[in-house]
């Protein structure tokens, strides 16, 4: 019953801070309160975690979306619109443990990568300006290994399997 005592207890609080005619400091006091209770009350909470990388993620596409051609100086195009698109539909399709490991880069080949390593272990997914969906994946200096893709929703699950099979090996 405790539990459910501090729920309520928070959720008045909540309540009070939408509904209060408070301004200025009193205001400002209430709205600290809040944030607090709220932060407290969502810390630890798998949920809020995943979503706070998932958020990133998207943030990061944004970002991939604004920079221009020659990014690396080397005249490597920026990702354009297709390969954009591909990526948000990979990033669909990704888990939490796929977004702690993933860095999210512009492609020299133009496109979007999705990288991850794990000590001397890497695999990426590339979404291309083409619209073509393929990855690699390899130990140290080993031959890498293709993980293709045509696609459909089933071989991006496919892929994203392999990756997280090597990475996790």
């Amino acid at each position: 019953m405790i539990i459910a005592d501090a729920t309520t207890d928070r959720k008045t609080r909540f309540q009070s801070v939408i509904e209060s005619n408070a301004v200025g400091t009193v205001s400002q006091e209430l709205k600290t309160e809040a944030a607090k209770d709220l932060e407290n009350a969502v810390s630890g909470s798998v949920f809020w975690a995943a979503t706070l990388l998932l958020a990133k993620a998207q943030s990061r596409l944004s970002e991939l979306a604004r920079i221009g051609s020659n990014w690396d100086t080397y005249g490597a195009p920026a990702p354009n619109e297709v390969a954009l698109e591909s990526a948000v539909r990979i990033l669909e399709h990704m888990n939490p443990f796929d977004l702690m490991l993933a860095s999210i880069v512009p492609s020299a080949e133009g496109g979007v990568g999705f990288c991850f390593s794990s000590g001397d272990r890497y695999a990426d997914i590339e979404s291309s300006n083409d619209g073509d969906i393929i990855g690699v994946r390899y130990v140290g200096m080993q031959t890498p290994v293709l993980i293709e893709t045509d696609g459909t929703d089933e071989s991006i699950d496919a892929a994203l399997e392999q990756v997280r099979n090597h990475v996790r090996a």
